[in-house]
Order: structure tokens, then sequence, then C-alpha cells
């Protein structure tokens, strides 16, 4: 079904404007921190609209990344833009921190930052907050930080209401079988998987999506490049697809284009792809 197709912000990067991090200051507020300038063609105020008008898109990924301010008028206005053409925030993608972080000061400092913005994404209407695992480093691998800063990040989104996502972005979700020790760790309704098509290696892939997809909530459609008839080229895309139906996944496909091509054609292509294929 053609309604179950979000896009991410991310897969417009380029033409988001800034990008931002942030971290809390004394009072525990947010502190945005441009990290990279880009063309502002879009922003966030004005991308609820375009997906609808160009692409017929109604499910929508925010991330964090792409937010210019975390107070509530601001945050009222994002949440109008998305009322007023019909559309739906499904996820909030939060790339600020570490979770994993050995030392607990620095940890301390990234869950509180990363509450505040799970907050948010509780506010503007998003069932769903994604949070990334974090890195360690290597040979000082130790899951059980992770599971309690998961944990306690999940009894932070059962108290919003939300659900807290896995994604494998890396780090330490690099390795599937991480995933299901955390999953398995953390044990929590409200701790579940966004399994993301283009993040594993090859070797793990399909094995990899197997694994999370009965646990997934959201998933991550990501491209790169298309033949001739439209169909991405550097995995099997339609093979991934097969295993979240197997899996019983019934959630929303969230585009995610990475390819070396125009972002805009990239959606538009990735989008055609999936109501050929749903």
């Amino acid at each position: 079904m053609t309604d179950r197709i979000a896009v991410s912000t991310w897969s417009l990067y380029k033409h988001m404007g800034a990008i931002r991090k942030t971290v809390l200051d004394e009072m525990g507020e947010h502190v945005f921190i441009i990290e990279e300038t880009l063309p502002e063609d879009l922003t966030l105020l004005t991308y609820p609209r375009f997906m609808r008008d160009r692409y017929g898109v109604h499910q929508l990924e925010l991330c964090q990344m792409h937010f210019a301010s975390s107070d509530r008028a601001y945050l009222d206005e994002v949440r109008g833009r998305v009322a007023e053409v019909g559309a739906q925030v499904i996820n909030v993608p939060i790339d600020v921190g570490n979770i994993s972080d050995l030392d607990e000061k620095r940890r301390r400092h990234d869950l509180d930052n990363i509450k505040r913005w799970m907050d948010v994404a509780a506010y503007i209407g998003s069932p769903c907050a994604r949070v990334n695992s974090g890195r360690q480093p290597e040979g000082k691998e130790d899951l059980s930080i992770t599971i309690s800063s998961y944990r306690e990040l999940a009894e932070h989104a059962a108290m919003l209401g939300i659900t807290l996502l896995l994604e494998n972005h890396g780090g330490l979700s690099a390795d599937p079988a991480n995933i299901i020790k955390l999953v398995e760790g953390v044990a929590s309704e409200r701790f579940r998987l966004c399994p993301d098509f283009g993040n594993f290696k090859e070797s793990v892939r399909y094995k990899g999506l197997e694994m999370m997809f009965p646990y997934a909530a959201v998933a991550h459609v990501k491209t790169f490049e298309f033949d001739e008839n439209g169909e991405e080229v550097r995995y099997d895309l339609r093979r991934c697809l097969a295993i979240a139906e197997r899996a019983g996944y019934k959630g929303p496909f969230s585009v995610e284009f990475e390819g070396p091509g125009d972002q805009y054609e990239g959606v538009g292509k990735t989008v055609d792809l999936l109501r050929r294929a749903l």
C-alpha cells in the first residue's frame, strides 16, 4: 500500500540548510551548533507541503539535525505546517551524543540531551524517536552500558507515550547479533527497531534484516543508484521488502536517498519504485 511510504529529510539534506547538533548548557537547555552549512531550498516549515505537492507523500521523517530550534513557538509552527497539509510525522531520528560512552559524565549529558529531543518528537506528534547505539573503543565493548542507556530512554519514551527505535547505523549496531542482544536486554515494549536496507555490510545484510524485522516499527529504504528500469542496483531491494513481508511487518517505509545524483530525482525514483513494489 502506497500510504506506507514516507520520506526522510535526510534524503534532501543538501537542500535543507544547516546541519545542526546540540549540547546542553548549565541550565539543561539546548545550545545549537551548526556543523555544516548547505543551500536552503527547503526548511522543516516548507517540507510537509513540498512532499505533498511534488511526491504525493504525507508521511514524514523529520531529522533532529534539521530543526532550527526546540522552542515551543517554533515547534508549534512545525506541527501546524504538518497538520495543514494532512501529513503525519512517523519518526524523529536523533543524531546527538553517544549513549555507549565509557565516561559516565559525558554519557549522562548525552542521555539528557537525547531526552530533550524525545520530548520534541512527542510534542510534534511523532509516535517514534530513533536513537543510535553509539560507539565504544575497539576491544572495550560493553553492551551492559548500552542496555542501561536504552532502558532509561525506553522508560522516558513510555512516559511520553512514544516508541524508542534502534537502527542498524554503524558502531555497536553494525553487528546484527548486538542488536538482538540489546532488544533482549532492554526487554521493553517501548523499544523497537528501525531496519535500514542499506546500512549493513553485504555479507550480513539479508540475515541481519531477517533478525531485525520481527521487532520493527519503522523501516528505512536507503537507495543509491537505479538501472534503466528504475530498480536499485547496489543491493536487492525487493528481497529486502520480501523479508519485511515474511516477518509480518505492517509499518511505514521511509525513503533515505544517498546516491551521487540529484536528490530530488533520487527521491522521486525511490517513491516510484516503492509504489510499484508495495
